[in-house]
């Protein structure tokens, strides 16, 4: 049986597929019913094309007849998508010791090799230090949002696949009331503190282009 937000998921997937729309938001109300659409588009064409094609998309696919005035449709140039596109990467990371305590600066490059650094403190071991580097990764991702407690880190973990190892970090994100949970995984390449900020990254950063579009509405 179908749950609701499985339903809910399958018609934003539909839409994600029109031509021009780069990402869509579905809330509903108390019955489960379908109460807003929210859609990020580009410029390419006009919102009205874009509601009409959603509407008989929903129509042909579902059988769902879904008021005009419930979808909303923000766009963006292009020069924004792209940049938007631009995913954060690992520059470099500190660790340094003072005691019984690790200090972890992980400095992220964005979109025009802009610089955001994130810390994390915390008490001394290894897996301590993995998640102290994921917080860092998170503090410098929130400074480039310019948002706070935008995602939340769960869960660090190292495993074996073949004989190789491997970095897992799990993160949580609670957007417009609704919890969404974002995995990344990565070899390990580099020492753990860096492996670990790369595994971060790999989980949220295709979440990004969202969270950046709805700085632009």
């Amino acid at each position: 049986m179908t749950t609701e937000r499985e339903e809910i998921k399958r018609y934003e997937d539909i839409i994600k597929k029109i031509k021009d729309v780069i990402s869509v938001k579905i809330n509903t109300s108390s019955d489960g019913s379908i109460s807003e659409i929210h859609v990020l588009a580009n410029s390419n064409r006009s919102p009205k094309q874009i509601v009409r094609d959603i509407e008989s998309a929903l129509i042909a696919c579902f059988g769902s007849n879904i008021d005009h005035k419930k979808i909303s449709i923000a766009q963006v140039g292009e020069e924004v998508i792209s940049r938007s596109h631009l995913r954060l990467k690992v520059n470099g990371i500190d660790v340094r010791k003072s005691g019984v305590t690790y200090e972890v600066t992980v400095s992220l490059i964005g979109p025009e090799n802009a610089i955001y650094e994130g810390k994390a403190m915390g008490g001394i071991s290894l897996k301590n230090l993995m998640k102290l580097s994921a917080q860092a990764t998170l503090d410098a991702v929130h400074k480039f949002l310019n948002k706070d407690y935008v995602f939340n880190l769960e869960e660090v973990m190292s495993y074996k696949i073949s004989d190789k190892e491997a970095i897992a970090v799990l993160i949580s994100s609670s957007i417009n009331g609704q919890e969404e949970y974002f995995l990344g995984s990565i070899l390990l390449k580099q020492d753990k503190p860096e492996s670990t900020a790369r595994a971060t990254l790999d989980a949220i950063n295709r979440r990004l282009i969202i969270i950046n579009s709805e700085n632009c509405e």
